[in-house]
């Protein structure tokens, strides 16, 4: 062995990853989930599995791509443990039979996102950002912990499967509190507004956060009311007001997506209109294709941010829309496609499943459009018919692992009637993205600034 192979293989064994004291907190929490694991502690549904398959998956990209990133970020290994805790607690938060248990991982959680999007500690907009996300997350960590407080009392126990059966069999004044303190906990945690600002100021934080933000963290929001379900039917007020603010984080969000012109804006803003989305689902009480809406959101979400940071547009805006008549042909294959659900008697999820039925549309027919001829061409056509159907099986999958509500709270036909108003919306929204309509100067700005409130600027010392 001559002297440059010693050097190396020095070099390669210093290399190797030893635990300090800064990987404490991390191997305690992972000790934590194992000694979960070991005692039986767990409960395996399908709202939680999805939840911890979601956040691993997604956590182990992000840290491979990570590596390259941030290698020569000096913070780099802050990330990794930050990261590697968030999935940690993720998964127990998934996997955990007992309500407390739970709301420790989730307030574990966020303390845990609050210190990655203060990534870099230096900049004061950094800082700014961590601060209001450690404000919304702790707002809704106290109405978490004050309804599972509520929820433990009333059952008499902390076992989440005994909440649930109590509250299923006799809601209680405890109970019907509990609902709506899930709900703000809820809307805390998935950015609706009012409590959206977090997420746009947390464009402050690398990249890789972003991407981390949707495994399981700001979609955790769909798992924790599914998860008590039971409570959230108790309350018709909960989910009518559920029901309610999804609608209007639905609107903002896509009306913010249209004018910001920064990728990563319009992605963030993109999240805050689908969480809306996936809330007003659960409130309908159609929880498999919420679930499914929280996954395949997540995977998506994550795959455009981590590609986001070499995204280059050039293209005129006509490109990113469908000129007309496709989004009115759209829209009435969408209503016509609802109206035969009704008449089968499977129009449970009538509004969640015509808005996915309309994206999926809208992207075959901007594929189309630049589609080459000939075989290949007819290839990809079949995808978003591949895609569809892959959507089908899926939600038949997750119908049969997740029931939905045993009431729902909207009839087929008032479905309906919210689904026509949507489909109105986004044929408008078609017109102002192709160019054939515009904004108007006022509210163009408005959006443009939502959620970059305006904060003091640091002062700087002349000290050397």
């Amino acid at each position: 062995m001559n002297a440059n192979t010693m050097t190396t293989t020095t070099a390669m064994e210093g290399s190797r990853w030893r635990a300090s004291r800064a990987d404490l907190p991390v191997l305690a929490l992972g000790g934590l989930l194992a000694a979960t694991i070991t005692t039986g502690n767990t409960a395996i549904t399908a709202a939680g599995v999805g939840l911890a398959g979601l956040s691993l998956l997604i956590t182990a990209v992000v840290l491979a791509f990570s590596r390259r990133q941030l290698r020569a970020d000096p913070r780099s290994g802050s990330f990794a443990r930050l990261a590697t805790g968030l999935a940690i607690a993720t998964v127990l938060m998934g996997l955990s039979a007992n309500a407390l248990l739970l709301a420790a991982a989730w307030i574990v959680s966020g303390r845990l996102m609050a210190g990655l999007i203060g990534h870099v500690g230096e900049w004061h907009e950094a800082r700014e950002a961590s601060r209001r996300a450690n404000i919304a997350f702790a707002i809704g960590d106290l109405a978490l912990v004050g309804a599972v407080a509520l929820l433990a009392l009333a059952a008499g126990s902390t076992d989440i499967a005994a909440i649930k059966a109590a509250a299923a069999s006799v809601p209680t004044t405890a109970t019907t509190v509990a609902a709506p303190l899930l709900v703000i906990a809820t809307l805390a945690r998935c950015a609706i507004p009012p409590f959206s600002t977090w997420l746009m100021r947390s464009l402050a934080a690398p990249t890789p956060v972003s991407a981390l933000m949707h495994a399981g963290f700001v979609n955790a929001g769909g798992f924790l009311l599914i998860q008590f379900a039971p409570v959230l039917e108790a309350s018709i007020v909960a989910r009518h007001a559920l029901f309610a603010t999804g609608i209007v984080a639905a609107l903002v969000g896509s009306a913010i997506m249209l004018v910001r012109a920064d990728i990563k804006g319009s992605l963030a803003a993109s999240t805050v209109g689908q969480m809306g989305f996936m809330l007003l689902t659960v409130a309908l009480g159609a929880y498999p294709a919420a679930l499914w809406h929280m996954v395949a959101h997540g995977l998506f979400k994550a795959w455009l941010f981590l590609g986001s940071a070499g995204t280059i547009s050039t293209g005129p805006a006509r490109a990113k829309g469908l000129a007309r008549p496709w989004p009115a042909v759209i829209a009435l294959t969408t209503v016509a496609g609802a109206i035969a659900l009704i008449e089968t008697s499977q129009a449970d999820a009538l509004l969640p499943i015509g808005l996915a039925l309309t994206a999926l549309l809208s992207a075959m027919a901007i594929a189309m459009r630049a589609l080459p001829r000939g075989l290949l061409g007819a290839m990809i056509a079949l995808a978003p018919i591949m895609l569809i159907a892959l959507n089908a099986g899926v939600l038949a999958l997750m119908t049969a692992l997740q029931p939905s509500a045993a009431q729902p709270l909207l009839s087929p036909y008032g479905q309906l009637a919210i689904l026509s108003l949507f489909l109105a919306g986004w044929v408008w929204q078609q017109r102002i993205v192709s160019g054939e309509q515009a904004l108007s100067p006022a509210l163009f700005a408005r959006l443009s600034h939502a959620g970059n409130i305006a904060h003091k600027s640091p002062k700087y010392s002349a000290k050397a």
